[in-house]
C-alpha cells in the first residue's frame, strides 16, 4: 500500500538533469517563504525521511517537532505525517483521527492523500470494501486535479493516481477478483515496472484466475479436484473407468507464442505462461538489485568497525514476524542502536547526520532481507507454475534454488522439498523423489510436522510487502490484519503433514512397496479425508492389492466423485 509518504516523498526525486538555472530566482519572485515557513518544510522533508526509513522512534519525536512549528499555520500536512506514525506503529483508530483533524481537505491534491490514506487504513483493518471506496474518491480527486485549468508543472508532480491505481489492484486481489487486479497492475506499471513485488502480485492475479477457472483454458478447484467415474462393459467385461481433474484438464500451453497477448479490452491474456514470464522478470529485477548493492555497499565511518566484525549479520529467521529486525544485530549499524522491540534508537551524543546515516543503514539492510522473502515466494510460485506446465527440469530447478536460500521459512522449506519430490516423480527417480519427502519422518513411518502454527502466524501476520514499501514500522505489522488473499494461505499444519503421507504414499507404491504405500495413504486420509489426491492413491493401492470391493466403498465415500450415465463418453486424455 501507498499512503502519503510515498506520494509526498515522489516530490523529492526531481532529477538534477531536468533543473533550470532560473527555477531559483522563479521561486523568488512566484512565492516567497518566511524562515519559520522553510523550517517546517524541512523539518516535515525530516519527517518523511525518518518513516521512508522506518525509524519510526526517531520520527515520532520529530513529528511533535513539527506539529510545534505548525502551530498557528495550516498544519495539514504535519497531522497527515503524525497519521502515518500512528499507521506504521499500528494505531490504526488514532490515525483515522488525526486525518479527520485536518482542515485542508478542498484541494484535489490534498483530497487525493487523505481520501487515499484512508483506504489505506482500511484496508489494513480488513476493510476491503471500504478501502475501495476511498480508493475510488482518491483517483477522482486525481482527475479533476488532472483538469484544473491552465494545467501547471506543479499538476504532474501532484498527480499520484498511478500509485492509488496499484492499491486498487491490491484491494481487488485481496477480494479475489484477479482480472480486474491485473488491469490496475497493469496500469500501475508505468511506475512500477521496476519492481519485482509488482511482477510478483501479477502473476498471482494469473495464479487465482487459472484457479477460479475464470480464464480460457483454465479450471476451477471443483473440476481439479473432482473425481468422474463410469461403467463400461457388461457381464463379466463391466468394468469402471476413473478419471481425475488432473489428467482430465492436463493442458500444456506453455507453447503459445506470444505471452504478452492482449485481449479485446487491451489487457493482457491472464495464463500460466504470463504468470511465468512476471516470475522470471521479478526474479531478474532482484538478482540486478543484488548485484548492485554488492558493487555499490560503502560503509560510513561510524560503522566501518562494527562491519568487519559482524559482516553479512542476517536475520534469525526469514519470516514476516518482527520484519525490520529478527535479531538484535544489523550488519552496517553501530552496536546498540536496536533494542529488542525492534525500534532503532538513536546514539547518545549522536549528531542529526548521523542519526539520519544509521537509519539508511538500517533500512537498507531491511531491504535486504525483505528481498530474500520476495524471492521465496517468487521460486516456490515458479517451481509450482513450471510443474503445471509440465516442465519438470525447470521446477526442480527453481524448488532446489528456493532450498538453497539462507534462512529459508519451515513453509517455504516444505514447499520446496515437495515440488522437488514431484519434478522428480514426473522424471522417473522416485527414490530421490522419496529422500526430500523422507527429511520429515520420524522413525519408519511417522511424518513431524513441517512447521507450526507459529510459522503460519508470522506469515499471515506479516504478509505486508507492499505495505512495507509505503514504508510502516515494525509496529505496524504486529496489529495489522492479514493481507486478505485468504485464497493463497498455506495449508494448516496438520494437513501439509497429510500431503506429505499422501505423497509418500504414492512414491512407495511406484517404487511397488505397496504395504508400506497402504500404512501411508491411510495416514493421509485421517489427516486430509476430502483430499481427491490421496483418495485416488488409495484406490489405487488397493485394486494392485486385489481389494476391488475397499476401492469402490471408497469411491462411494468420496465426496469429490461424480458418477456418469454409463453412455456419456470420456475425453480422449483419458
Amino acid at each position: 500500500m501507498f499512503s502519503t509518504l510515498d506520494i509526498g516523498g515522489q516530490n523529492l526525486a526531481r532529477h538534477t538533469g531536468l533543473t533550470s538555472a532560473n527555477d531559483l530566482p522563479r521561486i523568488t519572485v512566484d512565492r516567497s517563504i518566511s524562515g519559520v515557513d522553510l523550517k517546517l518544510k524541512l523539518q516535515l522533508y525530516k519527517v518523511r525521511l525518518l518513516l521512508l526509513t522506518r525509524n519510526v522512534k526517531l520520527a515520532k519525536r520529530e513529528v511533535k517537532h513539527a506539529m510545534n512549528i505548525a502551530r498557528g499555520r495550516d498544519s495539514s500536512m504535519a497531522l497527515f505525517l503524525k497519521a502515518q506514525l500512528e499507521y506504521a506503529r499500528g494505531n490504526h483508530r488514532k490515525a483515522i483521527k488525526l486525518l479527520m483533524a485536518s482542515s485542508n481537505r478542498t484541494d484535489a491534491a490534498m483530497s487525493s492523500i487523505f481520501n487515499n490514506n484512508l483506504g489505506c487504513i482500511y484496508y489494513q483493518l480488513g476493510k476491503y470494501h471500504t478501502s475501495a471506496v476511498f480508493f475510488s474518491k482518491a483517483l477522482s480527486n486525481c482527475s479533476s486535479l488532472q483538469k484544473e485549468k491552465p494545467l501547471k508543472l506543479l499538476t504532474f508532480s501532484q498527480d499520484k493516481s498511478l500509485l492509488i491505481t496499484y492499491n486498487c489492484g491490491l484491494q481487488y486481489l485481496a477480494c479475489g477478483k484477479p482480472l480486474l487486479a491485473a488491469h490496475c497492475f497493469q496500469k500501475a506499471s508505468l511506475v512500477f515496472y521496476r519492481r519485482p513485488l509488482m511482477w510478483l502480485r501479477l502473476a498471482e492475479c494469473c495464479l487465482m484466475a487459472v484457479e477460479k477457472g475464470i480464464v480460457k483454458g483454465s479450471w476451477a478447484p471443483s473440476d481439479r479436484s473432482e473425481v468422474r467415474v463410469s461403467v463400461i462393459g457388461k457381464g463379466r467385461w463391466r468394468r469402471l473407468l476413473i478419471e481425475n481433474g488432473i489428467s482430465r484438464n492436463r493442458h500444456v500451453d506453455s507453447v503459445e507464442r506470444d505471452v504478452w497477448a492482449l485481449g479485446g479490452d487491451g489487457q493482457p491474456k491472464l495464463s500460466l505462461p504470463l504468470a511465468r514470464q512476471c516470475l522470471y522478470n521479478a526474479l531478474h529485477l532482484l538478482n540486478c538489485s543484488e548485484l548492485c548493492n554488492s558493487k555499490c555497499i560503502v560503509p560510513s565511518d561510524s560503522s566501518l568497525e562494527e562491519n568487519e566484525s559482524s559482516d553479512g549479520a542476517s536475520s534469525k529467521n526469514s519470516n514476516y514476524k518482527n520484519l525490520p529486525c529478527n535479531d538484535s544485530k544489523a550488519s552496517t549499524m553501530p552496536a546498540a542502536l536496536i533494542n529488542l522491540n525492534g525500534d532503532l534508537k538513536e546514539p547518545k551524543g549522536g549528531t542529526n547526520q548521523e542519526g539520519i546515516q544509521n537509519s539508511i543503514s538500517y533500512y537498507e539492510d531491511i531491504c535486504r532481507r525483505e528481498n530474500q522473502m520476495i524471492k521465496q515466494a517468487l521460486l516456490a510460485n515458479l517451481a509450482y507454475v513450471e510443474l503445471e506446465l509440465e516442465n519438470p527440469l525447470k521446477a526442480l530447478s527453481a524448488a532446489q534454488a528456493l532450498l538453497e536460500l539462507p534462512d529459508c521459512s519451515r513453509i517455504y522449506v516444505f514447499l520446496g522439498h515437495v515440488y522437488v519430490a514431484e519434478a522428480l516423480c514426473l522424471l522417473n527417480k522416485p527414490k530421490e523423489a522419496a529422500e526430500h519427502l523422507s527429511i520429515y519422518l520420524s522413525g519408519e513411518s511417522n511424518i513431524k510436522l513441517p512447521f507450526g502454527l507459529e510459522d503460519c502466524e508470522q506469515w499471515r501476520v506479516k504478509k505486508h510487502l507492499d505495505c512495507e514499501e509505503a514504508n510502516v514500522g515494525a509496529a505496524a505489522a504486529k496489529n495489522s490484519s492479514p493481507e486478505g488473499l485468504e485464497d493463497f494461505m498455506f495449508l494448516k499444519p496438520e494437513e501439509a503433514r497429510g500431503t506429505l503421507y499422501a505423497n509418500l504414499a504414492a512414491v512407495s507404491a511406484i517404487q511397488g512397496d505397496l504395504e508400506r504405500a497402504h500404512h501411508f495413504v491411510t495416514q493421509a486420509l485421517s489427516l486430509v479425508p476430502n483430499s481427491s489426491e490421496a483418495t485416488m492413491t488409495a484406490i489405487y493401492v488397493d485394486l494392485v492389492l486385489g481389494k476391488s470391493q475397499e476401492a469402490v466403498s471408497k469411491l462411494k465415500h468420496c465426496s469429490h466423485v461424480r458418477f456418469l450415465p454409463s453412455n456419456q463418453q470420456f475425453n480422449k486424455s483419458s
